[in-house]
């Protein structure tokens, strides 16, 4: 009888590690890293067809986003944002940095500061 006990909290043990060191993926960048990481190399040297494809590869990160919060991942919004910007579309550069202040609360003193920045 002990020996079943015992098998038994060492299964419920073991298992109990194992499902804690499963983590769930709460934001979806879809792969985008790299490809933005490039392009923030070049700085003020993108051209208006980069920043298109910037923001095909941001679209679905702020419109479908994936992930265990089924919310765009930190920084999204504001990023996207100022690819609004920087094509000249203020209005809707203005709702997605709102929409990264209502998001993360914690980040909207640097919003606020960085549209100020930018003359928003």
């Amino acid at each position: 009888m002990k020996n079943n006990d015992m098998k038994r909290l060492l299964f419920v043990a073991l298992f109990s590690i194992l499902m804690s060191s499963c983590t769930k993926m709460l934001y979806s960048y879809y792969d985008c890293d790299d490809i933005v990481f490039t392009y923030a190399k070049q700085g003020q040297n993108m051209e208006s067809k980069d920043i298109k494809k910037l923001m095909k590869i941001y679209e679905p990160i702020v419109e479908k986003p994936n992930g265990e919060n089924q919310i765009p991942p930190p920084g999204a919004y504001a990023d996207y944002a100022y690819l609004l910007f920087l094509q000249d579309r203020k209005e809707d550069a203005k709702l997605y940095f709102e929409k990264e202040c209502l998001t993360y609360p914690e980040s909207k003193v640097y919003i606020k500061s960085f549209m100020q920045k930018i003359g928003l």
